[in-house]
């Protein structure tokens, strides 16, 4: 399965787009938030549509343990999913699917968006959005919570019901991927910046090079001041917070802490500053 990589605007749910603008809140210019003192916001979702996966191991050993169960999908799958694994209790037609948008949230650390569609019993679609956000320590992602949104049809849907549609046609319609940083991107775009910027910004078109552990990689930056810089390039999205940039012309590397993220830029604060 292929996650293109999409923006906050591609989530149907009005609801689902809010806790999603949370988690990236949270996350506070780094790739996905710490899972230690997470709380959420009673307005922003209905926690009966959201359950909790701890992630257990890693490569072919990886499991997904259910940490929390809404009650609303409990109705759904008429089964406790606490302490029991996604192999345990997702039925066949649906488990690769789910596996595998889980993985794809551990391994990128990014919100992962997909739309799982179904025909009731009436005849009529049913869509499933399934919201996957990471959350961890460091750059491992430990911890996943999860948000099922099914779209209503006249007279309702039948929870009770809805699940046996699925489990005879289940067909995926979209799957995505959001990389944080997209809650300030507009004003981490101006001039004040999603960074309170202390130092007045110019505009350049530099080539720069950052460097962090064995791996070099090019970039341009495109504006910079004593405090920080807008960096570009198409293959930054998956950065460390922490690198070194050195701009082109110069030998002398900046010590960089990114502060928000985009899909092909990032802003950075220089740690010297």
């Amino acid at each position: 399965m292929s996650y293109a990589l999409t923006t906050i605007a591609a989530i149907k749910s009005s609801g689902q787009q809010e806790l999603a603008r949370h988690w990236d809140r949270l996350a506070a210019g780094r790739r996905f938030p710490d899972s230690r003192g997470f709380t959420l916001p009673p307005e922003l979702s209905d926690p009966t549509r959201l359950n909790v996966w701890n992630v257990e191991g890693e490569g072919r050993l990886q499991k997904f343990r259910a940490a929390y169960q809404g009650e609303a999908i409990g109705q759904v799958f008429a089964t406790p999913w606490a302490g029991k694994t996604m192999e345990d209790v997702v039925p066949m037609s649906l488990r690769s699917l789910a596996i595998e948008a889980a993985r794809e949230c551990v391994q990128t650390g990014c919100v992962i968006y997909t739309i799982i569609s179904t025909l009731d019993t009436q005849g009529q679609r049913v869509d499933c959005e399934r919201l996957l956000l990471p959350f961890g320590s460091g750059s491992k992602v430990t911890q996943m919570l999860a948000s099922l949104q099914l779209t209503q049809v006249p007279g309702g849907i039948r929870r009770k019901k809805i699940l046996s549609s699925f489990e005879i046609e289940a067909k995926l319609v979209f799957a995505g991927r959001i990389a944080s940083g997209f809650t300030d991107e507009a004003a981490a775009s101006s001039v004040g910046g999603g960074e309170h910027r202390r130092a007045q910004r110019r505009n350049v078109r530099r080539a720069g090079r950052i460097r962090f552990g064995r791996t070099d990689r090019t970039c341009t930056v495109r504006n910079i001041s004593s405090t920080g810089a807008l960096i570009e390039g198409a293959n930054i999205v998956d950065l460390p917070d922490r690198f070194a940039l050195t701009l082109d012309m110069e030998t002398a590397a900046r010590r960089c802490t990114v502060v928000w993220r985009k899909k092909v830029q990032l802003g950075v604060r220089f740690v010297d500053a």
